[in-house]
């Protein structure tokens, strides 16, 4: 793998952006922070934009990566394929998504086979898998694992995630992720309930590392954030769960955070309708995403990665538990309790009025004394 000479070597990173399912800004997120760690270690990234397409697929042709026009082809179907199959339609957000990995993540053309996985990597020194639930057994491939390239290669796992259970059913899909780890050169895990399992079947070393989205500050988020949406104070909510059983709650959020607005976004994977009294802002894209979290009084979420952003800009965040059928299966509760468990601050998780109150009563307290456990 010769370079030119004063170039950076190159290192590949597999994980998902938004090729998985509809548009997530978790996913955006730790994928545009990763290949930022990536870059700061001195090595020139390459996200590569890997789909494995299923018997559900429209079209089970694709084209060389090679060619100018295999590329094109490739990268229009794709669009096709996420705007009219996933999205359902090109929305406004959609579009904002689009527009902010093309500005600010190094994506490759689509590969849909590990030859072409190999064939975008070959000129790669290192392979990085990570970050998000790439090793979830509903999306279970060993490319998430770097089954493929040469053993001159270097293999990394940076904190990729899963859904991690001690059942019965789940023994099988382990030992297969056993086999792929074993072959890894370096492997870390998002959460150490999947350290603590994998353990079990791993004869290897497994750290735990933090979401690499943790791993920027507050400036650096500034860099790819819009300017301030709403001029009035408000709370912002983000739940992937329903918001209705939390109503009060926000209702309470609003009146001790003097705030005029509740604002939230209506997600598409647990939504359960509109609300009136709340603005809703189903238009944001990324970058709005982190501008609402950072101007927010406060904010109110089930999401990982809405909890991480909110503490990165020191914002109060109350989490909630995420109530929808079906929910288990996307996972939630047991990341933020590790993040929070990490940081003594277990007691962010409110399930009433009651709870609320004495957790802003607690947080005035602590910045009387001068102290302010949220920011990281």
């Amino acid at each position: 793998m010769r370079r030119k000479k004063g170039s950076k070597p190159k290192a590949a990173i597999l994980t998902w952006c938004d090729n998985n399912g509809p548009t997530n800004y978790g996913q955006i997120f730790q994928c545009y922070a990763m290949q930022r760690l990536v870059k700061k270690a001195g090595f020139e990234p390459l996200v590569v934009q890997y789909r494995r397409k299923d018997s559900g697929d429209i079209c089970k042709y694709h084209f060389s990566n090679r060619t100018v026009w295999g590329r094109f082809i490739n990268e229009k179907y794709e669009q096709y394929f996420n705007w009219k199959v996933v999205e359902g339609e090109k929305t406004l957000r959609v579009i904002r998504f689009k527009q902010f990995i093309k500005k600010y993540i190094p994506l490759s053309p689509p590969c849909y086979t590990k030859s072409m996985v190999e064939e975008m990597t070959k000129d790669c020194r290192v392979l990085i898998c990570g970050s998000d639930q790439i090793w979830n057994p509903i999306h279970f491939d060993p490319i998430w694992f770097l089954d493929f390239g040469t053993p001159a290669q270097k293999r990394i796992a940076y904190a990729p995630s899963g859904i991690f259970y001690e059942k019965p059913e789940f023994e099988m899909y382990y030992r297969k992720m056993a086999l792929l780890i074993e072959k890894l050169d370096k492997v870390s895990v998002r959460e150490q309930v999947g350290a603590d399992i994998l353990r079990k079947y791993v004869n290897k070393e497994i750290a735990v590392k933090e979401d690499p989205t943790l791993r920027l500050n507050s400036m650096e988020w500034d860099r790819v954030a819009d300017k301030k949406l709403i001029e009035e104070p408000y709370i912002f909510c983000y739940l992937l769960g329903r918001l209705s059983p939390y109503q009060v709650i926000l209702r309470e959020l609003k009146v001790q955070y003097r705030a005029e607005k509740v604002i939230y976004i209506p997600t598409n994977v647990f939504a359960d309708g509109e609300y009136r009294g709340y603005m809703k802002y189903e238009d944001a894209g990324p970058a709005q995403f982190l501008s609402l979290i950072k101007y927010a009084k406060a904010v109110c979420t089930d999401s990982f990665h809405g909890t991480l952003i909110a503490m990165q800009y020191g914002v109060p965040f109350y989490n909630v538990s995420r109530i929808h059928e079906g929910s288990e299966n996307v996972g939630g509760r047991e990341r933020i309790d590790n993040l929070l468990e990490k940081r003594g601050m277990e007691k962010r998780w409110v399930k009433n009025v009651k709870e609320v109150r004495k957790l802003y009563t607690d947080e005035r307290k602590d910045i009387s004394c001068g102290r302010d456990e949220l920011r990281v």
